[in-house]
């Protein structure tokens, strides 16, 4: 989920993440039967985990990228994106980076990060390669595509979205921001960024995190969501919505959502007061990360967002993935909610 650097943190306990449970009332849901599939991109053998059945009409698809100094499997075993995703109607597929070793992949982000970005790694050819394809087999609606992904996957996703809008109907970002110039962004995409405030290595106001080894500074969070809220023509004046710590763990959710004309939810920002560099509703937190908040479980509440925005199956009602209750593990309780419009001229967050 995360590696030795800014592209996400120490990655060695992912290992032991690969056995615990995967999130709070993930349980419910049946296990993904996911396999490795490979497919040449270039002079190179690119690899991605999917399902091993096929589908009998194409789906909705959502890929989802792995932090740097880890690969899809461990994404797909740490969040359980796999299985909520394919409970709403989604094809999940999680690709690959490259690297060294098997557990220490990256992706070529921009300025980040490791083998990929060092060996210019052509990562945005790969990700269309990967959607031709299984469009190509029938697998995939190319209108109902989406990417989402963790810290340095993260950087990927926005590099994606930046670069080759027309691919995707929304994006989603956990623990990331921007790793190539705003003015790379040539449309606006529907965007929804999950970030801890304490994140000691992509650090929510930008900079060097205080455990970022190769001492890289980042954008902050607050430019990154300008950006995106530019790129796509919405109100610079979010409106706040904030949750309790009704799980007791130090952590507080403050969400900021920006309109536009056309989408209520054009930008949406999801700070998590206090929480750290890790994938919101985990068990299994990584060792120096900071905490991993159980006030919000990320991977349903990316699904409810690809929901809302052309992802929903028929018989799946926009913005309620099954089981769903407001991005919370099943059976959990609504966090009190507290709405007020953010006063004209307020940053898009907290500096």
């Amino acid at each position: 989920m995360a590696s030795r650097h800014a592209s996400g943190g120490p990655s060695r306990l992912l290992r032991v993440m690969l056995g615990a449970a995967l999130l709070c009332g993930v349980g419910v849901l049946q296990a993904a039967d996911l396999s490795l599939k490979t497919m040449p991109v270039g002079h190179l053998s690119r690899a991605y985990f999917s399902e091993r059945a096929a589908h009998p009409t194409p789906l909705p698809l959502i890929i989802a990228l792995h932090g740097g100094g880890s690969n899809g499997s461990m994404l797909a075993r740490a969040t359980g994106l796999a299985e909520i995703g394919e409970a709403a109607g989604y094809m999940v597929v999680f690709p690959n980076g490259t690297g060294p070793a098997i557990d220490a992949r990256t992706w070529n982000s921009g300025g980040c990060c490791g083998y990929a970005q060092l060996h210019k790694v052509d990562d945005v050819a790969f990700l269309r390669a990967l959607i031709d394809k299984l469009v190509a087999d029938g697998q995939v609606d190319r209108s109902r595509v989406f990417i989402t992904g963790l810290s340095n996957g993260g950087m990927m996703a926005y590099r994606m979205a930046a670069e080759a809008p027309e691919l995707f109907k929304a994006v989603a970002v956990v623990s990331a921001v921007l790793d190539t110039p705003p003015e790379s962004i040539v449309k606006g995409v529907p965007v929804i960024h999950i970030h801890g405030s304490d994140d000691p290595f992509i650090p929510f106001l930008g900079g060097v995190g205080p455990r970022e080894a190769t001492q890289t500074p980042r954008l902050s969070v607050a430019r990154t969501v300008e950006a995106w809220v530019k790129a796509n023509g919405a109100d610079p004046r979010p409106e706040l919505t904030e949750s309790a710590d009704d799980a007791g763990d130090g952590t507080s959710v403050r969400r900021y959502t920006y309109h536009n004309k056309t989408d209520a939810q054009a930008v949406v920002l999801v700070e998590i007061k206090g929480g750290g560099h890790n994938w919101p509703g985990t068990t299994a937190p990584m060792v120096n990360a900071g905490r991993a908040s159980r006030n919000l479980n990320a991977s349903r509440t990316i699904v409810e967002f690809f929901d809302l925005h052309g992802g929903a199956a028929p018989d799946n009602p926009p913005g309620h993935p099954p089981g769903d209750t407001d991005g919370l593990p099943p059976g959990a309780t609504p966090l009190p909610r507290t709405t007020a419009p953010v006063a004209p001229g307020a940053p898009p967050a907290p500096r």
